[in-house]
């Protein structure tokens, strides 16, 4: 039975491999795009996101329907096509739709989002969606061997199949398979519970007032900042801790060359938060560019400080 299976259902690698290729072919196509349109792309900022999952879903969901025989360029290389229960493919309206439950998650993780979203009470949905629909995607992937369908393919009720094979009966998904979705979508809504309680703490408020005064420097476009330690064992044994305050700051000009915006920054960060000075290193990074989530292009240039150093310097 489960020969036959593998025979219509296609396997895990080969969807992979089909995946790789159309990233690869998404990213080649938003970079060409970045060539012409690279100072849109970095003003947009975090939503530069969108002009990504537009082009993808566009592509996949026009791809994977009936319109081009539910198969991306990957899947035509790699011989297999997204087919419904009947082993039909599927319509224009729900190949987006299955698409959309994949996209999703994607787009939102890693996006910039605003200190007073991350405090509200749209941090609960935002995390069920992106978390909870990770997790569940990368599960479903890995351990749903029989059907091989992830939640966007459950969702639509959807297949992805051999292109020759004809179609064979399944059982339904195993059940536990089900019990483990839900209780990765509760962990998910659960998650921003602990994590706004460590912003009420006294070292992450700091240092979201650090943040936001980095933020409204007329340079900057938006700043991620952390605090941290590394330690290095050299070859004689001796071994080093280095504490820093670590600042990540996106420009609105290819300023990463400035050492001048940079020490300023630095300065911001000792009179806004006092803890720094106890810190060994000050570490900032200029950068700019843009992500569009298929494609991305960044300039970076890094600068060390000693925060003793920058005391009283204006």
């Amino acid at each position: 039975m489960e020969e036959v299976q593998d025979k219509w259902i296609c396997g895990f690698w080969r969807r992979i491999g089909a995946l790789f290729i159309d990233s690869l072919v998404l990213g080649i196509l938003g970079s060409v795009i970045g060539l012409f349109l690279e100072d849109t792309f970095v003003q947009l900022g975090g939503w530069g996101r969108l002009i990504g999952f537009a082009v993808s879903i566009t592509y996949f969901g026009v791809m994977n329907s009936s319109l081009s025989n539910g198969q991306t360029i990957g899947k035509k290389i790699l011989n297999i096509r997204v087919v419904d229960s009947s082993n039909s493919t599927i319509s224009l309206p729900k190949s987006f739709l299955r698409y959309s439950f994949l996209a999703v998650p994607f787009s939102l993780n890693g996006a910039q989002i605003p200190n007073e979203l991350s405090l509200s009470y749209l941090m609960y949905p935002l995390s069920l969606i992106t978390l909870g629909g990770l997790l569940s995607i990368f599960y479903l992937y890995v351990f749903n061997r029989v059907t091989r369908q992830s939640l966007h393919d459950l969702v639509a009720g959807t297949y992805v199949v051999n292109a020759e094979a004809n179609r064979q009966e399944l059982p339904p998904v195993w059940k536990p398979h089900l019990g483990v979705v839900a209780v990765l979508f509760i962990v998910a809504v659960l998650v921003p519970a602990y994590t706004s309680s460590l912003f009420e703490s006294e070292p992450f408020k700091d240092l979201l007032v650090t943040q936001e005064a980095i933020i409204s420097k007329e340079s900057v476009r938006y700043a991620e900042l952390t605090t941290g330690s590394s330690t290095v064992t050299s070859s004689d044994s001796d071994t080093r801790t280095t504490t820093y305050v670590n600042i990540q700051a996106f420009l609105y000009k290819d300023n990463v060359d400035d050492a001048k915006t940079a020490k300023q920054l630095a300065q911001a960060i000792i009179k806004t938060y006092p803890e720094s000075l106890s810190k060994d290193l000050i570490q900032v990074t200029l950068a700019y560019g843009y992500d569009i989530g298929i494609a991305s292009k960044w300039n970076r240039y890094n600068y060390q400080f000693n925060p003793k150093d920058l005391i009283g310097l204006e």
